[in-house]
């Protein structure tokens, strides 16, 4: 007998526990990938009977998703950001979207410190050295190692939200100083317009959401305004930066290091960063801890459960 239960598609094969506030509510449409997300020809091919969709922000919902789902009437991301959401379609057809935009904070203010101190101390760097044996054919070059020292220095943070401000408490207990700018002007001492922060900042962390005004805020003539010598972290979205004018950057010797978790085209990333030993590259992974990943997918299948209870969402959008 054909269930009668509404479909949700689910792109992601996580344990099943993860979507607990949906028991008995819906049937599960869902991947057998191993850790691979389902396809976007199988979504294509799946969610024609589907009423909802959770995913992790890595499938884009636009006219030709919707086209291939015209029952689907809710799409909830497991995830802290929405540019994979085409809104004024969903909109246009009347679709419910929502966000977890808490569940990945922690995480991702972890993840960016640990970028910052995996670039000025040259950690992947001298763990290859260690790993190849060059350390043991070498010895001990008490030189060859100097790197850069956190405490006493200035960080700047672009964008001053939940993340930012977690990376501000982090970076406070290494004795840094933290300035940032956002888009309001702020009586805060703290505040600095873009381009004070840039000149003052000896570590410039970017921390905003895509946006048509924030696409390529990085780019060749901010980065001319960063003082020379000094580092840039993204963990925001890739597009933020121009990455051409970054590696230009980098490359001149105008930034001493980077490090990136986002990339303009990604998975696609400039090669020209590979060959480079003070830069840091991670694969879109700050908010990937197991604990805050099942919060944000409970907290999605909880706005599906929501919708379909018909009650307020946690976090629309």
């Amino acid at each position: 007998m054909p269930s009668i239960l509404p479909k949700v598609l689910v792109t992601l094969p996580f344990p099943v526990s993860h979507l607990a506030p949906l028991e008995d509510m819906v049937e599960f449409v869902r991947p057998d990938t191993g850790v691979a997300p389902m396809s976007r020809a199988e979504v294509l091919e799946r969610i024609s009977d589907c009423e909802a969709l959770i995913s992790q922000g890595e499938l884009r919902v636009d006219a030709e998703l919707l086209d291939a789902a015209p029952k689907l009437k809710m799409v909830a991301n497991a995830a802290m950001g929405i540019d994979n959401l085409d809104l004024g379609e969903l909109r246009k057809r009347n679709i419910v979207a929502s966000n977890t935009p808490d569940a990945f904070a922690q995480s991702t203010a972890d993840h960016t410190m640990g970028l910052l101190l995996a670039v000025t101390r040259r950690l992947v760097e001298t763990d290859k050295f260690v790993r190849t044996g060059e350390w043991a054919k070498r010895g001990m070059e008490p030189l060859r190692w100097e790197s850069t020292l956190a405490g006493g220095k200035t960080l700047g943070i672009i964008g001053y939200g939940r993340i930012a401000k977690m990376v501000e408490r982090r970076a406070q207990a290494f004795d840094m100083n933290v300035i940032h700018t956002r888009s309001q002007p702020s009586d805060d001492p703290n505040f600095r317009s873009l381009d004070d922060l840039l000149s003052e900042s000896d570590f410039v962390i970017v921390l905003v959401p895509l946006t048509e005004r924030t696409k390529h805020l990085v780019n060749r003539e901010s980065l001319s305004k960063m003082k020379s010598g000094s580092f840039l972290i993204n963990v925001a979205r890739g597009k933020v930066m121009d990455e051409a004018a970054v590696v230009e950057a980098l490359k001149n010797g105008h930034l001493a290091g980077a490090a990136f978790d986002v990339f303009e085209e990604e998975p696609i990333v400039n090669e020209e960063l590979f060959s480079m030993s003070n830069v840091v590259l991670t694969p879109h992974i700050a908010g990937a801890t197991r604990e805050e990943r099942k919060r944000g997918r409970l907290e999605a299948a909880e706005n599906v459960a929501r919708f379909f209870r018909g009650e307020d969402l946690l976090y629309p959008v």
